[in-house]
């Protein structure tokens, strides 16, 4: 053996591993902030190509009011029943019920008004979005369930609806995952969810793609705001299309 093919089969043995020897010493310089940003990233390319495998497009919206709009326009029946996961000051469920006038649409907001339960990232720390007590809404369509997630959905029924709109803002993912475990039971075809932080992968996005993989529901993206950071899902009768599943040649319709 030459020396030039000692000298090929060294560059080919290090070639895997001199990438991966500068992220380490990359990362030893970058603040959590950062690495939470290197982690916002990867989430957007696995969005992306999830996207593109759906084979037709998901339109994309100004805001999320505008796919709160989208929403509201897809509601058939006369009987809504919005169910709003992290209330915080209640600017969200103050739109909707502004803007769905329906005498006998029900609104309930779950909260523990205590803030996180954990950290989610680096700007938003165990306690968080503490305001102690519910918003005051003056509409007696709306009514409140106060507590941590995996102790008041256990033992609550929902009223009577035609149908059933769900808008997960809760941020963190051992939140959103309880709301889906207790949801999953409850979709019927033509129920709305809405997530309104899936630009973080360790969260939302994650608890999402779980869920599509446990093939639970059947939801269809068929709208986003902010290029996937909020995304508006329906429940259709076809199997939902998994993120990190090989593509097909159908998926859900928008």
């Amino acid at each position: 053996m030459t020396s030039r093919d000692l000298l090929r089969r060294l560059a080919k043995s290090l070639a895997p591993v001199q990438p991966r020897r500068a992220l380490v010493m990359a990362g030893r310089h970058l603040s959590d902030r950062a690495i939470t940003r290197v982690a916002t990233a990867l989430g957007g390319l696995e969005q992306g190509h999830w996207l593109a495998g759906l084979r037709r497009e998901t339109p994309n919206l100004p805001d999320r009011f505008a796919l709160f709009d989208e929403a509201m326009g897809r509601l058939t029946g006369s009987r809504p029943l919005y169910l709003e996961f992290g209330v915080y000051r209640g600017r969200t469920l103050r739109y909707w019920t502004a803007h769905v006038r329906l005498p006998d649409a029900r609104f309930v907001g779950f909260d523990s008004f205590e803030g996180l339960p954990e950290d989610w990232q680096p700007d938003a720390q165990r306690g968080s979005f503490a305001v102690g007590e519910p918003p005051q809404i003056d509409d007696p369509r709306v009514s409140f369930e106060v507590g941590w997630f995996d102790k008041t959905l256990p033992g609550w029924q929902p009223p009577q609806h035609d149908q059933l709109v769900v808008n997960i803002d809760c941020d963190l993912y051992s939140s959103t995952r309880c709301v889906l475990e207790w949801l999953t039971p409850h979709l019927e075809p033509g129920t709305l969810v809405y997530f309104d932080d899936l630009f973080n992968r360790d969260h939302q996005w994650r608890a999402l793609t779980e869920w599509l993989a446990d093939g639970g529901a059947a939801a269809q993206p068929v709208a986003m705001a902010r290029w996937g950071h909020h995304m508006l899902f329906q429940i259709g009768q076809d199997r939902p299309s998994v993120p990190g599943a090989p593509a097909t040649s159908t998926g859900p319709s928008s």
